[in-house]
């Protein structure tokens, strides 16, 4: 099996926007969608010295949401986070999760009640 390697220094060269973010998330899913479902992907972060928050959540949180959190554990690893880093990247997507958890709880509320005329 080979490794599927995405490296962030490859991709962008700061990792402080939620710009970059996005572009970054973009090219990691277009990745993801040429390896076999059965196959992991490495995210290696080695070399990047400073993560912000707005990068971290459109980077690591979206893709959390978009794929689900025991998804995502299953097809990504991530490698080359220490520390602080790692504390960010936890905290902002257990964030993540919970915000995109309580949009889809609402919508589902108002999907469920749209037609209902109001007493």
């Amino acid at each position: 099996m080979t490794e599927n390697l995405f490296l962030l220094t490859a991709h962008a060269v700061e990792f402080v926007s939620r710009d970059i973010g996005r572009h970054v998330r973009g090219q990691l899913l277009e990745f993801e969608s040429k390896v076999p479902p059965a196959e992991q992907i490495t995210i290696d972060a080695s070399g990047v010295s400073l993560l912000m928050p707005s990068f971290v959540d459109e980077f690591f949180g979206r893709t959390a949401s978009v794929f689900g959190l025991e998804r995502f554990r299953v097809r990504f690893r991530i490698v080359g986070i220490e520390g602080e880093s790692k504390l960010l990247i936890n905290k902002v997507v257990r964030n993540r999760l919970i915000l995109d958890r309580s949009h889809r709880t609402e919508n589902e509320l108002h999907a469920v009640t749209d037609g209902v005329p109001a007493d």
